[in-house]
């Protein structure tokens, strides 16, 4: 019996730990240099930045086929030859939108508010240049982005390192407008660890109080058995 507790016990551990992988993943998780692209071509900028932004929307949705959004699967759903981005279009299940910025330091504002509420990020374009990249994060008065292009870093890196695209310049951007899980927070995957915890002691309980009993059962039949000697 004491045995078949401890498998149950052992089993539900091990499905608590395995749980938090399947939810929303972490900023450490959708921040992989895996996640991010280069660009296969001359004038594919905003196509790679936005394969970007679906992966990292992807993650966030507990996807596990997120690494199969590439820059050759998005041409194929949306992209116009000739053309590029279509202002609205789908992925999936997943939707974008289109929309403008009126230019200058007035966008700073409307692009951390943007970014509060798309985890995922935005894929920002300066047609002035012309480039695309991908708006991932404003922190510590900085914004960070991925940049497909060959002459940048690779991963995240400062927008003031991109190719061309800055805050001031951009006049447009594209956006993740179908539901997004929220960013998975570090301190949340160690909260089932503390739950079953207690569960497992919940379930050996009893078996250290059986042993009290068994115990104290033994030693009364000593003294009983010495009394009756006497």
């Amino acid at each position: 019996m004491r045995k078949r507790i401890l498998r149950i016990a052992m089993a539900v551990l091990m499905l608590a730990v395995m749980v938090p992988s399947a939810l929303a993943a972490t900023y450490e998780e959708i921040n992989q240099d895996q996640v991010f692209l280069k660009q296969e071509q001359r004038g594919t900028c905003t196509l790679a930045s936005t394969a970007m932004m679906l992966r990292r929307a992807a993650l966030l949705n507990g996807d596990e086929n997120w690494a199969q959004i590439t820059e050759a699967s998005c041409r194929q759903a949306f992209w116009i030859a000739g053309c590029g981005l279509p202002y609205n279009f789908s992925y999936g299940e997943m939707t974008v939108s289109h929309d403008t910025l009126p230019g200058g330091e007035v966008n700073k504002d409307i692009l951390i508010d943007l970014l509060a509420e798309h985890p995922e990020g935005i894929m920002l374009h300066a047609a002035c240049v012309p480039h695309g990249i991908l708006l991932t994060e404003y922190k510590d008065g900085q914004f960070y982005c991925a940049d497909p292009s060959e002459y940048a870093g690779t991963g995240i890196i400062p927008i003031e390192e991109a190719w061309g695209t800055r805050v001031e310049n951009s006049n447009a951007y594209w956006y993740v407008t179908s539901q997004v899980a929220d960013v998975q927070e570090e301190e949340d995957l160690a909260l089932p660890q503390v739950t079953v915890e207690t569960s497992v002691e919940d379930l050996l309980l009893p078996l250290f109080l059986q042993d009290v009993e068994e115990e104290t059962c033994l030693i009364g039949q000593a003294l009983l058995a010495g009394s009756e000697d006497n």
